[in-house]
């Protein structure tokens, strides 16, 4: 069934809950790659480090990680719909805080704020969309895919503001103020989002699965991956030598196209393909362009290789869910520790990235990200013995 089927059989409110989660995962995918495409002008402007600026990432991955449990505890006191919005504003604080200081701590705490919205937005999304969709992995990748339009908006955004960051913040908060007015009209009963467990117990059942293990891991690998390179792909590009500050925003641009191709790809081909045939495509050719990147120092095969990685790890987050085994509809707690467990190599691999970065230059910090495709490759040879498995 493809996903304009889905749609269409879906009950009215369904319909309208599921455009404001495109519509939130549209504002997310701009004020998540704004924040990488302006952070050499926001370095420059307050002299940060490459370290503190590590730091910053981190902070915004421990506030995804946190929400991994905090999210279902929220929303059993407070509602998924109000836990929704009220957390989904955090980012737009943050970006203001941004705007507005430059010391060191509050640049961190704003960006814990943008973490804790990207979490909250992503759990609560993603639980809506597995339980409206029959955890159908089109409509994940659909959802993902409008993550990726405003991904690839954002650097243009940064580009036509010119050297005014703040601008640039200023139309990404006026976004998400329209996302939240468009919120306070969705309906999220129980047959959209379930706040607890039928018992009223958590269940912990899916800790002895070993496709969550699997499940995990890839996600793990992905998300550090993807978040390393969105972070710091503009950085990468301009202190290499490889190019000026308006083409890095062309590439990361560039970049975010290919990923919002290889989204509504993927959301084709998950209608058509298994998703262990998808993912051993998709980890392959993401190592291979990677490689492609980082093993060459001159601009054309550098661009090839990022808009390459775009296309190849585009679908893999909406694929892996969609090949969980329906683990996120059948335990609601499932998909907060599939933010909580990617959320710690994230946090952990852009700190040491900056760190590294300090010491040999932002290519050396860069060459991390092979421990990732190595797990990566490891853990997909499983994912697929597993579907061989079960079939």
């Amino acid at each position: 069934m493809g996903k304009s089927s889905v749609m269409r059989e879906m009950p009215k409110a369904h319909r309208y809950l599921m455009q404001d989660i495109f519509l939130a995962y549209l504002a997310m995918g701009i004020y998540l790659t704004l924040i990488g495409s302006a952070l050499p002008s926001i370095k420059a402007e307050y002299h940060i480090s490459y370290q503190v600026g590590g730091w910053m990432m981190s902070a915004q991955q421990i506030g995804y990680l946190a929400m991994g449990i905090v999210v279902s505890l929220a929303t059993r006191r407070l509602g998924a719909k109000c836990t929704y919005l009220f957390l989904g504003a955090l980012a737009f604080v943050g970006l203001a805080i941004m705007m507005v200081s430059g010391n060191p701590a509050l640049l961190i705490f704003a960006m814990l704020l943008t973490g804790i919205c990207k979490g909250s937005t992503a759990n609560i999304g993603n639980q809506i969309t597995s339980m409206v969709s029959n955890n159908d992995s089109s409509l994940l990748n659909l959802a993902q895919a409008f993550f990726a339009v405003g991904a690839c908006a954002a650097p243009l955004i940064m580009m036509v503001c010119g050297t005014s960051w703040r601008m640039a913040f200023g139309i990404t908060i006026a976004v998400g103020i329209i996302s939240l007015l468009h919120g306070v009209r969705t309906q999220i009963g129980p047959d959209a989002f379930c706040v607890q467990e039928p018992t009223g117990k958590t269940d912990w059942g899916f800790l002895k699965q070993g496709i969550f293990w699997i499940c995990s891991v890839l996600l793990l690998c992905y998300l550090a991956f993807e978040a390393s390179v969105i972070g710091w792909l503009v950085t990468f590009f301009i202190d290499s030598g490889a190019a000026d500050a308006q083409t890095a925003q062309l590439l990361a641009t560039a970049l975010w196209g290919a990923l919002l191709i290889g989204r509504f790809a993927s959301a084709w081909f998950a209608t058509r393909f298994s998703p262990q045939h998808m993912i051993c495509v998709m980890t392959i050719g993401t190592a291979v362009c990677f490689s492609v990147m980082m093993c060459s120092h001159s601009l054309v095969p550098m661009a090839i290789g990022t808009f390459g990685i775009g296309l190849f790890m585009a679908g893999m987050y909406g694929t892996t869910l969609g090949g969980s085994d329906n683990l996120i509809g059948r335990y609601p707690m499932c998909m907060g520790m599939f933010i909580v467990i990617p959320g710690v190599g994230a946090a952990v691999t852009q700190s040491v990235i900056g760190v590294i970065a300090d010491q040999i230059g932002i290519r050396g910090g860069m060459y991390v990200l092979y421990v990732l495709i190595a797990l990566m490759l490891l853990s997909t040879v499983l994912f697929v013995a597993h579907g061989r498995k079960k079939s």
